[in-house]
């Protein structure tokens, strides 16, 4: 599950894409988020690790998805995370990125107003008043099998029921955006992430994944390069993969799905009736073994030369009970 949650994480760092994701997750489709007003910002943070190391190193941390979106009227940092399973500690780990996002601007703000802070507070506090924090937003976006049964508020990592309801309200505030495939509406999406979403969905049969093709073959046979190849990491479509160039419309950038999936069902067809055909192959020779054991047993053992005529061997076959 390794190899699809980092194509999963490469395919969200794409802005089209996270736009996509946000307003079809919170917006129910409308383009609220715009591709065109989403901004590359820094992903990764240094952190370091415990003054009880002996060799002081730097760990890299680094988000799936983030990028900064800014319009007319605000501007905040919207992330986005991949996850394969239920984590018990999400919204802690969603927390600790947010934290490490705060320090940086912090150190940006300190390091822009050196000089510059007179008043006590503004000096002491190495931040001024008309300063201000980005806000960061995050999604999680669940692509795994079973059910997320994980918290998605950090106060469902606690035991509170024995507090005092103020105290209890007091940590209720911070929680994340926890999505599973299963509860998103596909429609709401318009880029190819509606495909890979619609495909994902149907995974666990092949016929369903057939019948979704032929349902939107308008969309899928006009499929960008990006998702082909994260739907045929997601669905372990090997074959596939290997056969892109094939399936690469003249001079563009996008791929016949549709011909592809149409390609690839034929040869699951054959293969089955290959397989049947070995399967049969099989039994018949362990019937015809069977049955020339029973043979020489009650004495037929002139005929068992003869069983390559059809008439003879049925009429063994019949004789002793034999299908």
């Amino acid at each position: 599950m390794g190899k699809q949650n980092d194509a999963f994480t490469a395919y969200l760092g794409r802005a089209e894409v996270l736009a996509d994701l946000y307003n079809g997750c919170l917006y129910q489709g409308e383009e609220v988020v715009k591709a065109g007003n989403l901004c590359e910002v820094q992903q990764f943070y240094q952190q370091r690790l415990s003054e009880r190391v002996k060799r002081p190193t730097a760990r890299r941390r680094e988000r799936d998805a983030i990028r900064a979106f800014w319009n007319e009227k605000s501007y905040v940092l919207l992330a986005a995370e991949a996850q394969n399973q239920p984590h018990l500690t999400m919204p802690f780990r969603c927390m600790e990125y947010d934290l490490a996002e705060y320090a940086r601007q912090l150190r940006y703000i300190r390091l822009k107003s050196e000089g510059k802070l007179k008043t006590g507070v503004e000096y002491l506090s190495k931040m001024g008043r008309n300063d201000h924090l980005t806000p960061i937003v995050t999604i999680v976006l669940y692509h795994g099998t079973e059910p997320w049964d994980a918290p998605k508020k950090l106060s469902e990592m606690m035991e509170l029921e024995e507090i005092d309801p103020i105290l209890k309200q007091m940590v209720q505030e911070y929680q994340i955006y926890v999505f599973s495939l299963e509860e998103l509406q596909e429609e709401y999406f318009q880029t190819n992430l509606r495909e890979l979403i619609g495909l994902m969905k149907r995974r666990s049969s092949k016929t369903k994944i057939q019948e979704y093709c032929r349902k939107h073959a308008d969309r899928i046979s006009r499929m960008d390069v990006a998702t082909y190849d994260m739907i045929c990491v997601m669905l372990n479509l090997k074959e596939l993969q290997d056969k892109k160039e094939k399936y690469l419309e003249n001079g563009k950038e996008c791929i016949d799905m549709c011909k592809a999936m149409e390609e690839w069902a034929e040869e699951l067809r054959e293969e089955g009736k290959s397989a049947g055909m070995k399967e049969g192959e099989q039994r018949g020779m362990k019937n015809t073994m069977k049955l020339i054991a029973k043979m020489s047993e009650n004495g037929d053992t002139e005929y068992i030369a003869r069983l390559l005529e059809p008439e003879v061997y049925q009429r063994m076959m019949d004789k002793y009970g034999m299908e």
